[in-house]
């Protein structure tokens, strides 16, 4: 217990000393785990959460508080099989496919867990573990909102176990505008480095985005776009 202590300290030390939250006028508000800028929400906001796993407190939240529509994502049987189970608001539309910069098909890792339905794509088995993959269905952002009709989005959240960095640098090559972006960073992964999270991190705010959120844990960050306005003044000027 004290050694997770001691590392959430050091990654927070480290995210404080790269300068990565940034000071804005953006106050976010918690809804569910996550931070959210509540002035440019409304009910007729896109939002899409990919990575639904086996938790949508979140998509719930989301559903309860401003009455949007929550377009959510996993492409893992896992989750499906779970969400199968579950009674749902009808303003929650899932769709069995993840996000990547490619149109096509990934193989998904079990997680080291059991019972644990988070795959990934990097293996994060311990060494001898034989478990084979999933197949699991993967497009582009871009071409998921063509598909969808969408041509911009209000808040997009990706919890997608190390996916971010292919899809995010993907999601900017492509010229799709994002309000807000929430995101776990999974630079603690093998394949991974700090050094690559905070270059992700730096490439988003370059992209136009600021940071406004760091979480305790040093992995979940909040990102609002530059000059975002208030969803009234969104309203007026529509």
């Amino acid at each position: 217990m004290l050694l997770k202590y001691l590392k959430q300290k050091v990654r927070q030390y480290r995210l404080s000393r790269a300068g990565v939250l940034d000071q804005t006028s953006y106050q976010p508000a918690m809804v569910g785990d996550w931070p959210v800028w509540p002035d440019a929400i409304h009910s007729g906001s896109v939002v899409y959460s990919f990575g639904v796993g086996d938790n949508i407190a979140w998509d719930r939240a989301m559903i309860e508080r401003f009455g949007v529509k929550v377009h959510a994502f996993d492409p893992t049987p896992a989750s499906i099989a779970w969400l199968k189970t579950q009674q749902v608001p009808k303003q929650f539309v899932f769709h069995d496919c993840g996000i990547s910069y490619y149109d096509g098909t990934m193989n998904f890792y079990p997680p080291s867990r059991e019972n644990n339905p988070h795959y990934s794509q990097e293996r994060r088995g311990r060494l001898f573990d034989k478990r084979p993959p999933v197949k699991g269905k993967v497009q582009r952002l871009a071409t998921i909102m063509r598909k969808l009709g969408h041509s911009r989005l209000d808040v997009l959240k990706l919890d997608v176990e190390g996916s971010e960095f292919d899809a995010v640098p993907d999601l900017m090559q492509s010229g799709v505008t994002v309000d807000q972006l929430l995101i776990e960073i999974h630079y603690q992964f093998r394949s991974q480095s700090f050094a690559k999270g905070l270059a992700l991190i730096n490439r988003l705010k370059v992209y136009g985005m600021q940071c406004i959120y760091v979480s305790a844990r040093g992995y979940e960050f909040g990102f609002v776009r530059r000059g975002l306005k208030a969803a009234g003044m969104l309203r007026k000027s529509a």
